[in-house]
């Protein structure tokens, strides 16, 4: 598939599914690739939310490194610098009163599915329609009806269920990046109060993350099912 191709998948679910914002293509650049030199880099430092809120909303393409993430929640997420022992242990999260103990706290970041520490160098963003490298994932943002037929679109063609899989903490990184990543599934998250507070979602959107090999199989479902 060549990027032309890529870019008219994003273009024709944007309309089909008449949505607000862009699909993000979400690229990892390895430790052993090289950043191609057209791609900018972001100026100043965000949070990953943030970088795939400016994907969605203003389309053109930068990439991040780990020095430009704000974040480093998200970073260390991502396979970007080593994992923080203060969230591991999940003293971070119940700090902030998200659980009744440390042991419930620990027991949900154990179940995080997390990129391995130092496996990525870099992280590309970019509108699905102006992606200049084949995306990992995309992440497509949009109100409970649009993700109503999003999801009918993912079973279209070979059925069963979906299973999503959240515990409302690093919604944009872990459950929309990573674990669709890892997982090889599509996976729906409600978001967290960082990506809601801080990483420009909206109170009536939430998260799509869909690995790219099965993008194809999802923008000819919403064709076939959607198309007026």
């Amino acid at each position: 598939m060549d990027m032309e191709e890529i870019h008219e998948m994003g273009r024709q679910l944007k309309d089909i599914l008449k949505l607000e914002t862009s699909p993000v293509a979400v690229t990892f650049i390895r430790p052993d690739e090289e950043i191609p030199d057209t791609i900018p880099r972001i100026k100043g430092e965000l949070r990953h939310c943030e970088m795939v809120d400016r994907a969605r909303k203003n389309k053109e393409p930068f990439y991040a490194l780990l020095a430009d993430q704000e974040c480093n929640i998200g970073a260390s997420s991502l396979g970007m610098g080593g994992r923080c022992s203060e969230i591991s242990s999940g003293e971070f999260y119940y700090s902030f009163g998200c659980f009744s103990s440390l042991e419930a706290a620990k027991s949900a970041i154990d179940e995080m599915p997390l990129m391995p520490a130092g496996s990525v160098k870099a992280v590309v963003y970019s509108a699905l329609e102006k992606a200049p490298l084949v995306p990992d994932v995309v992440v497509i943002v949009a109100g409970p009806d649009k993700m109503m037929k999003l999801s009918q679109a993912v079973l279209y063609r070979f059925g069963g269920r979906l299973h999503a899989s959240f515990a409302a903490l690093q919604s944009m990184c872990v459950e929309s990046v990573a674990q669709p990543y890892l997982q090889e599934k599509v996976n729906v998250s409600l978001g967290c109060t960082g990506s809601r507070v801080l990483g420009g979602l909206a109170k009536g959107e939430i998260a799509m993350g869909i690995p790219f090999a099965q993008m194809a199989d999802v923008v000819e479902s919403s064709r076939k099912m959607f198309r007026v």
